[in-house]
């Protein structure tokens, strides 16, 4: 299948790990404009010395520029998108789960954006994490914001990949779309 598509923009900070905390970063870009903001944080992610390798990957694959591409989700200013975007694609880290919170900042995004879909990707320990409670605030989340979801556990190896990888995706379709019951 040939589907037409454009990247409208990208995040993802290559696993560059910060030694400054957000509330830092915060201060530091507090009152510029949003130019200056994006500018700031690629400054402070190329001070790590450390190469985005998934940026150099997505610039090879994609086309996509510079000034679409982002180093950080919590910086994202996603209502500049907001209209612009069908589907709305990505995941956070496993381990945020146990230690972080970049699951808001997708969420935020899906607010900010509100695209007619999204699909969220993810470990499938998520649904047993917390005794299922994780899986369950998730799910409240996604729906809160206006989206009827449904999930599915797949694996890679029936999709043509030469691995055995389980992952939960989670599909979610804006309760303002008129969806067809075949995404029941």
């Amino acid at each position: 299948m040939n589907i037409e598509y454009e990247i409208v923009f990208a995040c993802d900070n290559g696993e560059r790990y910060l030694d400054i905390d957000q509330k830092s970063i915060k201060k530091q870009i507090k009152g510029l404009s949003e130019e200056e903001k994006e500018k700031k944080i690629r400054e402070i992610y190329d001070a790590t010395g450390k190469e985005n390798n998934v940026k150099k990957s997505y610039f090879a694959n994609y086309d996509i520029t510079e000034d679409r591409w982002y180093e950080d989700i919590r910086f994202l200013n996603g209502k500049k998108y907001k209209g612009q975007v069908d589907l709305l694609v990505g995941g956070s880290p496993c381990q945020s789960f146990s230690r972080g919170t970049l699951f808001y900042d997708y969420a935020r995004l899906i607010k900010e954006i509100q695209p007619k879909a999204f699909i969220f990707e993810n470990v499938t320990g998520l649904l047993n994490h917390d005794d299922g409670k994780t899986w369950n605030v998730i799910k409240d989340v996604f729906e809160n914001l206006n989206y009827h979801i449904k999930f599915k556990v797949m694996d890679a190896q029936f999709y043509g990949l030469p691995q055995m990888r389980k992952r939960v995706f989670v599909v979610g379709i804006n309760n303002n779309i008129d969806y067809k019951k075949e995404f029941e």
